[in-house]
């Protein structure tokens, strides 16, 4: 029986060092799963032989497009799946991790007939103070009901963009572009993505972690920290030893070189805050 096929689709821009760790991720993911599921990398980037060479160094077909509009970027990888015959599109940002075995509990979803599934939880960490929190979905975040909160209502229990998995049915209906085209976006691509589906008649199915026994990580650093602030006010739960708690889900030399990379800009900010007197 011939192994199923799965594009990656990811897309880059500036953030070198995390990037690296993230393609890393996907790279060992792909090689981890090669005796089961055929995992093809895909990466849109925007700095020429930069993004470029970051990608395909690490076996990535690669697609240069303009970083603005979003939605046209990462359509164009989208489109580019379509070439690798895939029986699945796996969508990712270049600051997430994922366990390798989210593939094959997606794909099996999709053997059963769903043809999006996504997650409702996921992890944060904040890459500046090494700080990691559970984020359990989209839902109320205090009893005052503002426009804020009525959109978190509405939102409750959708998906969240990070490690969403689309089947061939889908692309094909879609023709192999998960947003619209003709608009301009540059932020609420999921948004988009979920309306752009409604319009096909089809709805992603989300499921916690937990229920498929995988993890997602959504890693914020380089001015996108998540402070402990931010941690209360979406109710994250704050994960004492984070390094530790990576280090069970993840391969050892993976964390390791993410605590490297949090050193490093540790020790950055604090040359760039030290004044000689």
């Amino acid at each position: 029986m011939d192994k199923p096929t799965v594009a990656l689709i990811t897309a880059v821009w500036k953030r070198p060092e995390l990037t690296k760790l993230v393609l890393d991720r996907f790279k060992n993911i792909q090689s981890e799963l090669t005796d089961k599921i055929n995992i093809k990398l895909i990466g849109v980037g925007s700095e020429g032989n930069k993004s470029r060479n970051l990608c395909e160094s690490r076996g990535f077909f690669y697609v240069e497009c303009e970083n603005a509009p979003l939605n046209r970027k990462y359509n164009s990888a989208s489109r580019a799946t379509k070439q690798f015959n895939p029986d699945a599109v796996f969508r990712i940002d270049s600051d997430d991790w994922v366990t390798s075995d989210i593939f094959e509990q997606y794909l099996k979803k999709i053997e059963e007939g769903e043809d999006a599934v996504g997650l409702i939880d996921l992890y944060f960490l904040d890459l500046q103070q090494f700080i990691l929190g559970k984020w359990n979905g989209y839902g109320f975040l205090n009893n005052r009901v503002d426009r804020y909160e009525a959109w978190r209502r509405k939102l409750k229990g959708r998906t969240h963009g990070v490690a969403r998995c689309f089947s061939k049915r889908l692309m094909e209906a879609l023709n192999w572009e998960l947003w619209d085209d003709d608009l301009e976006l540059n932020s609420w691509l999921d948004g988009n993505c979920d309306k752009r589906l409604k319009r096909y008649q089809f709805k992603i199915k989300g499921y916690r972690m937990r229920e498929l026994g995988v993890l997602a990580l959504d890693i914020k650093g380089g001015g996108t920290n998540v402070t402990k602030n931010t941690f209360k006010k979406l109710k994250l739960k704050l994960i004492q030893e984070p390094r530790k708690f990576l280090t069970s889900t993840f391969p050892e030399s993976e964390v390791k070189n993410l605590f490297k990379l949090y050193n490093s800009i540790k020790n950055t900010n604090s040359t760039e805050n030290h004044i000689e007197i």
